[in-house]
């Protein structure tokens, strides 16, 4: 083990491999499909449909992940799932931070990671989103970062009044963070990369989301997003009650 190591301290180009495969083979596992096998026995992995709100149609996701399990088994076995898809970032990424101090191999391990979780080798490249792997990896990166830029996105969201800039808007201002922090061109590369894994796994849900408003003309309150997006229903109402966009709007209308 110790000469192992040796070698991979004294050839950055091998650590570099091995940090890459490394994050993405752990990355592969996928949690959820193991959540969901000891709870239930079953490997169907079949997606979950959900009404979207005023209508009878049915949204369905094929994204295997905690958001999944919530879906199929309850919050408390996706909150488990989510969890674990954070430590299984999390660790890889904290070993070669520690280890390995010459280069900051580690964000080779975490966005690596954040791949294999979107495409798993394991199951035909059919993965989740990747936001609790993010976040794991995140956490081991600067968490004190993660803190600041949800601090900043929950006022751009009280701002707009929207939830999802409350929701999704710190993954963006990560990226600026991190210039402003650390100076270093591979930090904002991996938050980079980070955002468009993550965007890139949603494209099809969002794009037919968008599609099914337009074609049916639809409206949402932000309560009705909230709960939709499982964040409860407490954070949209209160936007809807006292965010300013929506107080200036009711202001201007009086």
């Amino acid at each position: 083990m110790n000469e192992a190591l040796l070698f991979l301290q004294e050839h950055p180009w091998a650590t570099a491999i091995a940090a890459a495969l490394s994050g993405y083979l752990i990355g592969s596992v996928s949690i959820a499909r193991i959540v969901y096998f000891l709870q239930t026995r079953s490997r169907n992995y079949e997606p979950f449909k959900e009404t979207i709100p005023h209508t009878d149609e049915k949204f369905e996701s094929d994204l295997i992940s905690a958001t999944w399990v919530t879906k199929k088994l309850g919050k408390r076995f996706g909150c488990i799932t989510s969890i674990l898809d954070m430590l299984k970032i999390a660790l890889p990424t904290l070993f070669f931070k520690l280890v390995f101090l010459s280069h900051p191999f580690f964000l080779v391990t975490a966005i690596f990671g954040i791949m294999g979780h979107n495409y798993p080798i394991y199951y035909r490249f059919k993965g989740g989103r990747g936001e609790s792997p993010i976040l794991g990896a995140l956490f081991v990166i600067n968490w004190f970062g993660v803190l600041i830029c949800n601090g900043v996105a929950s006022i751009l969201g009280y701002l707009t009044g929207s939830i999802l800039v409350l929701r999704w808007a710190a993954y963006i201002l990560l990226i600026f963070w991190f210039w402003i922090y650390f100076r270093d061109l591979y930090y904002v590369l991996f938050m980079v990369i980070a955002n468009i894994l993550y965007w890139t796994s949603m494209w099809s849900d969002l794009a037919r989301f968008q599609q099914l408003k337009k074609e049916k003309g639809l409206r949402f309150t932000e309560e009705e997003v909230s709960e939709f997006l499982m964040m409860g229903k407490s954070s949209g109402r209160f936007l809807d009650k006292y965010g300013l966009y929506f107080v200036l709007k009711r202001w201007l209308k009086s």
